[in-house]
């Protein structure tokens, strides 16, 4: 029988590389994204940059079932049965997804309709829905590659779809088109994504659907409440701009929609490494508690110290984002970006925590901490949007988002023990920052730059004074053969 990787020697350091590298790809493709936006932002204008944030919010509710809820359950399932076992249940997880995917993009387009969205809202919804539902549909033959910890193809992925739609939205800005053709980009960037398949799994990693009616109906026991939980948390995340469609004006809804394109982009990140983890939490959970244990609360100091540089960067880096993304008349959305940042603290410790408990297999406790953690942001929006406006909305997010990490904490903590993040930890990375707000606060230094020296600077103190763990400092040191030692293995 083939040796489980997730089981062997060096696995935790297979999955903190495969994290960097991920992470590594995002930023990359973070700068393309951002160049997207800007390009969009600047020939869409403000209310018609806030429509098009709006669509794919509420197409980002049904990827977030249809991808990321089923991708958790299939990396997790895959992670917990023997190699031998894991192609039936991958042709199975393949079947459930087209039905799924098919079904989501009904409703889409039925919400749309029901809403009273205009025509070119409608064919809007119907067209980014496609596309994002073809990446769906790809990544779920993907998933193997997770769980052998081959995350040098996702890397590629990742960065492939941002490159694409890069040049999709650059194409029709050359050509002045209206609204409604922005959206059919998410197809052609579907088409990509389905197009590097076959190189990246191999003939082998090809399966046909199947609908084994047992296989089935186990799986939906587990999806169903990791899909669920996940549908809360995309609602969570995106309810804000929907409640200010209805309850501020266009123009507040645009400028917390520019800010919130930007969070998106960084949002990839702290999902992109608790999915990396899951699998080895899986296995974790499955054989050695104390393991699990560790390596949450490992992946939680891990989640701290992105948040707080980021936070810290975004501080002085936010205006000419902005201006680089929309140019002068979406100058007041860089006070909202600064303030909504904060909220990535929060979400990258409860994307750890939410695969912790799906690990565990109590998937149902997300249910309850995110339906109670909607209740809370939902008050805090009415609360704060209408006299604030985007600023409120974004104070609204970062409250909502403190919330629901305490909810799924407690949750956590209630099944497994204490895995939050070491005090001492914690002092570490306040001395770095505060040694991070000297240039930060310097009055002459332009703003990037000194949003640049700020980052040099925390990374640089934090590994003076230990905050970043010597298990991530071994494991990122490059003295293994590369491409294989970071997981661009052939199929």
């Amino acid at each position: 029988m083939s040796e489980d990787v997730l089981t062997a020697k060096g696995a935790g350091g297979k999955v903190i590389r495969g994290s960097a590298l991920r992470v590594a790809a995002n930023l990359a493709g973070l700068l393309l994204g951002l160049a997207t936006a800007a390009l969009l932002l600047r020939h869409l204008g403000v209310e018609d940059s806030g429509r098009y944030v709006t669509v794919l919010s509420l197409v980002g509710i049904a990827v977030s079932v249809v991808d990321n809820g089923l991708n958790v359950t299939a990396s997790s399932e895959l992670a917990r049965r023997e190699v031998a076992a894991r192609r039936p249940l991958l042709a199975n997880l393949f079947g459930q997804r087209l039905v799924a995917a098919a079904s989501a993009l009904v409703m889409l387009i039925a919400f749309a309709l029901l809403a009273g969205y205009p025509r070119e809202l409608v064919s809007g919804t119907a067209l980014a829905g496609a596309g994002v539902l073809l990446v769906a549909i790809a990544n779920s033959l993907l998933v193997p590659l997770t769980v052998q910890l081959r995350n040098g193809g996702l890397a590629l992925v990742e960065l492939l779809r941002q490159v694409a739609a890069l040049v999709g939205i650059a194409a029709l800005v050359v050509l002045g088109a209206g609204l409604t053709p922005f959206f059919a980009v998410q197809v052609a960037v579907g088409l990509v994504v389905l197009g590097l398949v076959p190189a990246l799994v191999g003939r082998a990693g090809l399966v046909r659907p199947r609908f084994d009616r047992e296989a089935q109906r186990t799986l939906l026991r587990t999806a169903l409440p990791v899909a669920a939980a996940l549908a809360l948390g995309q609602v969570y995340f995106r309810l804000v701009i929907v409640l200010m469609s209805l309850i501020s004006s266009a123009e507040q809804t645009g400028y917390f929609g520019a800010s919130l394109r930007a969070m998106e982009a960084l949002i990839v990140i702290p999902v992109l490494v608790a999915n990396v983890a899951l699998p080895l939490l899986a296995a974790a959970a499955r054989d050695d508690l104390p393991r699990f244990r560790y390596a949450v609360a490992g992946l939680g100091e891990g989640a701290v110290l992105g948040g707080v540089l980021v936070a810290l960067v975004t501080f002085r880096a936010a205006e000419p984002v902005i201006a680089l993304l929309g140019g002068s008349e979406f100058g007041p959305a860089a006070d909202v970006l600064r303030i909504q940042v904060l909220a990535l603290l929060f979400i990258a410790l409860y994307q750890v925590w939410t695969v912790g408990l799906v690990a565990l297999n109590r998937q149902r406790e997300l249910i309850l901490a995110n339906s109670l953690g909607l209740l809370a942001l939902a008050a805090f929006a009415a609360a704060l949007v209408p006299p604030f406006g985007a600023e409120g909305g974004a104070v609204a997010s970062v409250l909502g988002d403190a919330v629901l990490a305490c909810l799924i904490y407690w949750r956590l903590h209630r099944s497994t023990g204490r895995v939050t993040v070491r005090a001492g930890f914690l002092v570490r990375v306040a001395i770095a920052a505060a040694a991070a707000l000297v240039p930060l606060l310097l009055p002459g230094l332009p703003d990037l730059l000194a949003a640049g020296l700020a980052a040099v600077v925390f990374l640089g103190v934090g590994l003076a004074v230990g905050a970043v763990p010597q298990e991530a400092r071994d494991a990122l040191r490059p003295d293994g053969p590369l491409p294989w030692r970071w997981g661009i293995e052939p199929p």
